[in-house]
């Protein structure tokens, strides 16, 4: 069955009691069936905590308009990117207002943003019929059942485009178990020919496979690197897992996001064997066996 086809059956299936779709849906994309009571791996342990009651800082930090005080709080406003407006109303939707580049984004689930390098060729309309839809969409009833979501306030944010204007920045996903990054996953031409590379913290790959296709190159790894996983670490260690979001332009670290669910259950890590690992290490503090770190390449 094709991914598409594996979405669109999920979607179906969002009649049954929660504890049921969790399980429908992590058959469906990973592939195997448990009951998520005694998880082992990377993937069931997202799923069972997914199916728990969340705290009030794991909804504040998914919420992409409320977390913005938190990290200002724990790492300063400088590294926010600046906002231009927040609505809950697509009525107060002021478009004409921003000059430069620019980005809008639902702040209470995920897949929901546009970018607008133009604005002077903006198409207003188009835009506005998607902020209503996202405005009038409860992400958790009406997405994965992903919990960090349940109860968020629908809004739309207009935050500045940061890099060169053109496009999405590099963005660096940190894999974060007990307040230490264990992954990044390098994110490129998100929004044209995305790739995702995933990389131990020492910027060297995995050798494993996810949903995208990875970087033919080894990315260039940031001048703020260390910045960046300071940083990580700062957010994950309120969690017992996270994933930090984070972008580099001209070595400043912008914050990104908060996410609780990656890829909302739907990304099978390959080998089966890795996603084994990332469970040891979520459970026991494990290190991930060296036999899954290529770090030959970065001698190349």
């Amino acid at each position: 069955m094709s991914f598409d086809a594996r979405v669109m059956l999920s979607r179906r299936l969002r009649f049954l009691p929660h504890r049921a779709f969790a399980i429908m849906h992590h058959a469906l994309f990973q592939g195997e069936i448990s009951t998520l009571r005694k998880p082992r791996t990377y993937a069931q342990l997202l799923a069972k905590k997914n199916l728990g009651e969340q705290s009030e800082l794991v909804h504040i930090t998914a919420d992409k308009y409320r977390v913005r005080e938190h990290v200002a709080d724990r790492i300063g406003a400088e590294h926010l990117i600046p906002l231009v407006q927040v609505v809950e109303r697509v009525e107060d939707l002021d478009l004409e207002a921003p000059q430069q580049p620019y980005v809008v984004k639902g702040t209470h689930g995920c897949d929901m943003t546009i970018l607008v390098p133009h604005p002077a060729a903006a198409d207003h309309a188009k835009i506005r019929s998607a902020v209503a839809r996202w405005l009038g969409t409860d992400f958790f009833r009406h997405g994965w059942r992903e919990r960090p979501y349940e109860g968020l306030t629908p809004r739309a944010v207009v935050e500045e485009m940061i890099g060169d204007g053109t496009g999405a920045p590099n963005d660096y996903k940190f894999f974060v178990f007990h307040g230490e990054p264990a992954m990044v996953v390098v994110d490129q031409n998100r929004f044209v020919a995305h790739t995702s590379t995933m990389l131990h913290p020492d910027w060297v790959p995995f050798r494993i496979a996810g949903r995208f296709a990875q970087a033919e190159a080894l990315p260039e790894k940031p001048a703020c690197y260390d910045r960046m996983l300071e940083i990580a670490r700062t957010f994950g260690k309120d969690f017992t897992f996270a994933r930090i979001d984070l972008y580099d332009v001209d070595g400043h670290v912008y914050f990104g996001e908060i996410t609780h669910n990656p890829g909302g259950g739907l990304v099978r890590l390959r080998p089966r064997a890795f996603d084994r690992a990332l469970g040891n290490l979520w459970r026991h503090g494990t290190p991930i066996p060296e036999k899954f770190i290529d770090r030959a390449s970065a001698t190349r």
